[in-house]
């Protein structure tokens, strides 16, 4: 049931478009997480939990990026979970979920990949983390603190396969962005019920109507 209001939740996050005149800073944290859950592995079982090796890792080696995406105007927050991180993998993710009329302005740090924001046409911001935390409102602190947040809520779960991150990312942008909208707790719950509701009874007309061709 876990899963399903994981995965139910998922899908509603992922229609999220932000509009307006953006503001958007993106940064990326790294994270342990292997196959949890995973059965008949190609590999001997490991005594302990996953090292968490230094710098920068890759979903093949079970240190998968989160890539952030915050509004500093709404300050509504995204998260994406990619196999293969790229510039263009974040050019991808901010087509697919900003306004086509949108003026966008990004705001990164000086990592290499993000230098193709400028020629796919964004305003293109940068702070350099070598010598500098901010420069002005050149910064990206706010997505340092969705990375404050975040990387608590998935220790408690005392590790997650990196197969599921994404939808446990989605989860906890799902409760952030809400409250936004809200602080009562109870009125957030509700509308996750709701939405799980609406998706599970969409799933049953199409099941009933995949029932009645078999009598067409």
């Amino acid at each position: 049931m876990a899963k399903k209001i994981r995965s139910v939740i998922s899908v509603e996050e992922g229609k999220r478009i932000l509009h307006g005149d953006i503001e958007l800073e993106i940064d990326e944290m790294y994270i342990s997480s292997g196959q949890k859950g995973e059965k008949n592995l190609d590999r001997p079982p490991r005594k302990r939990g996953l090292r968490a090796n230094r710098g920068r890792g890759t979903f093949e080696k079970d240190k998968p990026a989160i890539v952030t995406f915050v509004d500093r105007n709404t300050k509504e927050t995204m998260f994406f979970v990619p196999e293969h991180l790229s510039g263009d993998y974040v050019i991808d993710k901010m087509g697919g979920h900003t306004d086509k009329g949108s003026k966008i302005t990004t705001y990164t740090d000086e990592y290499k990949m993000y230098s193709k924001l400028e020629s796919a046409g964004y305003q293109h911001k940068v702070v350099n983390h070598s010598f500098e935390y901010a420069n002005g409102n050149i910064h990206i602190n706010n997505c340092e603190n969705r990375h404050s947040l975040l990387r608590p809520f998935l220790v408690i779960k005392r590790g997650v396969s990196k197969y599921n991150l994404q939808s446990y990312a989605n989860l906890f942008q799902f409760f952030f962005n809400k409250r936004l909208q809200s602080h009562n707790p109870v009125e957030m719950v509700t509308q996750a019920i709701n939405a799980i509701i609406n998706f599970l009874y969409f799933l049953q007309c199409l099941k009933n109507q995949q029932f009645l061709k078999l009598f067409a």
